[in-house]
């Protein structure tokens, strides 16, 4: 099938299944009611309230327990990171199973999980272009005169910090854990579930695509406490990113790839986030800022730009993968006969 093909299809699709659900909703006050919260023709929620209730889901499952199993330990940070992080992994992934089967009604696939020696590739390029973006941030600063690097293979202080190498390891297995379950949980299932529930006869298929990835951007940033209105736009940007990987590709592992890589590079490896508790956290590299916050803050313009760099070596390797930057999405839903 033609990009083009799925795109008439994806309209056909959505205008049908609109005016399907319309007949079937008449039935008076009770029937509109139900016809707002469950839609007949799909026999499922609507996407509103399947992406509600799978963000609050996740905030119980992936932050909730967590702490709750974890609390009056003594662990590493380290280590109480990468566990925190296994739980809410294995408790998005176990979400995930549930949604698709008993909520979705759809294959586990259509989240972006069909695993194949091209979810190795992308999540592989993924990696090495976010590794390769993030490295233009520390000499850019220290070219400025606003950063030195004070420590090369630190292990961090602190009470009970591991050594630097066991440190540096355990950080990789947490930041791994990390992407996969916020890219399963905000890409996978709410993202995908957006474009769904934006088709309508008013909005084209594009548009539909484009306001699923704005929309689970915006879900992304604020299920972060926001804070600030850098961190704010600094985190929507990364979840625009993130979702138009996403979308492109029609798989979680360039998106993986690249939420793994931005984290780790800036935690650990160039030592980008330039927060307090960070002297704790093992840094392959450990610089020291003296400029401006506004632009070597975690949240900075020289971080922002360096985002902005793995966005376009993101775009040049899609338009290579792909030969064309459409949307690749595809599910049980948009792509019925």
């Amino acid at each position: 099938m033609t990009e083009a093909d799925t795109d008439t299809n994806f309209e056909r699709t959505a205008s049908r299944s609109a005016d399907d659900d319309r007949r079937a909703d008449r039935g008076g006050i009770t029937g509109h009611v139900a016809s707002v919260l469950w839609n007949r023709t799909e026999n499922r929620p609507r996407a509103l309230w399947r992406i509600l209730g799978v963000y609050g889901a996740s905030f119980v499952g992936i932050f909730v327990l967590p702490a709750l199993a974890l609390a009056g330990t003594e662990l590493p940070p380290s280590v109480a990171g990468a566990a925190q992080n296994l739980i809410a992994a294995l408790t998005g992934l176990l979400m995930a199973v549930g949604v698709a089967k008993y909520v979705d009604r759809r294959p586990l696939t259509d989240y972006g999980l069909a695993f194949s020696p091209s979810f190795l590739k992308d999540f592989g390029a993924g990696s090495v272009i976010a590794l390769a973006g993030m490295a233009v941030a520390l000499p850019a600063s220290l070219i400025a005169g606003w950063a030195t690097v004070s420590e090369v293979f630190s292990g961090g202080v602190g009470t009970n910090v591991l050594p630097f190498a066991a440190a540096f390891g355990v950080y990789t297995i947490q930041w791994a854990f990390t992407a996969f379950w916020e890219e399963l949980v905000f890409r996978g299932i709410i993202l995908t579930s957006a474009v769904e529930g934006f088709q309508s006869r008013w909005l084209s298929d594009r548009g539909a695509v484009v306001a699923g990835v704005v929309a689970s951007s915006l879900i992304f940033s604020l299920g972060h406490f926001p804070g600030t209105l850098e961190k704010f736009g600094f985190r929507l940007a990364l979840g625009l990113l993130l979702g138009a990987a996403y979308v492109w590709t029609d798989s979680l592992a360039l998106p993986i790839g690249l939420h793994f890589l931005v984290n780790f590079a800036m935690n650990n490896i160039y030592g980008l986030s330039n927060f307090l508790e960070a002297a704790e956290t093992a840094m392959l590299i450990r610089p020291t800022f003296t400029g401006p916050a506004q632009f070597v803050g975690v949240y900075g313009a020289v971080n922002g730009a360096a985002v902005l760099c793995v966005a376009a070596l993101t775009v040049g390797y899609v338009a290579l993968r792909n030969g064309d930057l459409g949307s690749r999405l595809s599910s049980a839903y948009l792509q019925r006969d």
